[in-house]
């Protein structure tokens, strides 16, 4: 007999929409987006109880179970994109970056260049709603609002293999249930996938601006951005976040495997704690990801392992401040999306 009133995975889903004003979740009777990610294991609330287990109150068991006080709800979500979208690209690092957002029809042309001094990025806060059936609590599910979320990291990884992934974590002001039920919830977004195979890697003089060689033995790549994004909190009378700052790091890592081969050795080992310019291009022709990277070679492993009997590489290299453009990073997204849901 099947289970009445239960929520099923196969219509589990997280939709999300910009918000005007940071933590004041927008309307979602209309607009937002259904992010096509893994629906599990989003949310972890964060909440911080005070039992009382240091107070002694005469009794073996110290906790008193009418007594818990709730000292701080900072609730963090982590998200996985198992298969990334061209589209999903700009609005992930839209969130952290503001974009200049040029063309009168798609393809849009989504421009980040983020500020490395004092003057803001411009993040755009969202709001999610995370629900695990098609209509949320109107079909006997759960549905939870997520408000102020903003992302500290954000991966996007790729191999030959398959698509193109990302995963993003966030912090947010608080998690409640609700009733909503989104427009976007029934909708399915249309974008173009990115396989894997139509990354290419390239080595230049300079970041974004300088010549660039194709570098045809990469096999697969891992790009984590700190976005520079924190929260704050302060004695304002809530338990929750008082709003955010750009006082983190900015910065990241990329990993690489690579053929084991003289190109290898000349660009990665024989340069290892030197500058290097990277860039990661993805184009299926009409649509493309474009990341520009300055970075700092700080470890390789030769002879790290073998593939289709091939020895390889490992790398990691840092993001770092160009001297010359005083930039670390610089990302170009094309695709179909004129401005964030």
């Amino acid at each position: 007999m099947p289970a009445a009133n239960t929520g099923s995975i196969l219509f589990a889903s997280l939709i999300g929409k910009a918000e005007g004003t940071a933590g004041t979740s927008p309307s979602f009777a209309s607009g937002g987006r259904k992010f096509l990610v893994e629906p599990t294991g989003l949310i972890t609330l964060g909440k911080t109880w005070e039992l009382g287990e240091e107070r002694s109150i005469a009794y073996r068991a110290p906790i008193i179970a009418t007594q818990a006080t709730l000292i701080s709800n900072e609730p963090e979500i982590s998200v996985s994109v198992p298969a990334a979208s061209i589209d999903e690209a700009s609005i992930w690092y839209g969130m952290a970056f503001s974009a200049s957002i040029s063309g009168t029809a798609a393809p849009y042309t989504w421009t980040f260049d983020p500020s490395n001094g004092t003057a803001s990025q411009s993040p755009t806060s969202y709001s999610f709603i995370s629900q695990d059936a098609l209509g949320g609590t109107t079909n006997g599910g759960n549905a939870y609002l997520i408000n102020y979320a903003m992302p500290t990291e954000l991966t996007i990884s790729a191999e030959r293999s398959g698509l193109t992934s990302m995963s993003a974590t966030l912090f947010a002001q608080n998690v409640a249930e609700t009733t909503t039920n989104p427009a976007a919830s029934t909708a399915i977004p249309t974008s173009v996938f990115m396989p894997g195979r139509l990354w290419k890697v390239a080595i230049g003089t300079a970041l974004a601006t300088g010549s660039f060689t194709d570098y045809g033995y990469a096999l697969d790549f891992g790009l984590t951005i700190q976005t520079g994004l924190a929260k704050w909190s302060a004695l304002n009378g809530t338990a929750t976040i008082s709003g955010h700052s750009e006082t983190a790091r900015l910065g990241g890592e990329l990993t690489m495997t690579v053929q084991s081969n003289a190109a290898a050795s000349s660009e990665f080992f024989q340069d290892l704690g030197t500058q290097k310019f990277i860039r990661l291009t993805w184009t299926d022709g009409t649509y493309s990801l474009t990341i520009y990277l300055s970075t700092v070679i700080a470890e390789t492993t030769p002879i790290a392992g073998e593939d289709e009997g091939i020895t390889t590489m490992t790398l990691t290299a840092r993001l770092a401040t160009d001297p010359v453009s005083l930039k670390p990073f610089k990302i170009v997204a094309v695709n179909s999306v004129s401005a964030l849901p």
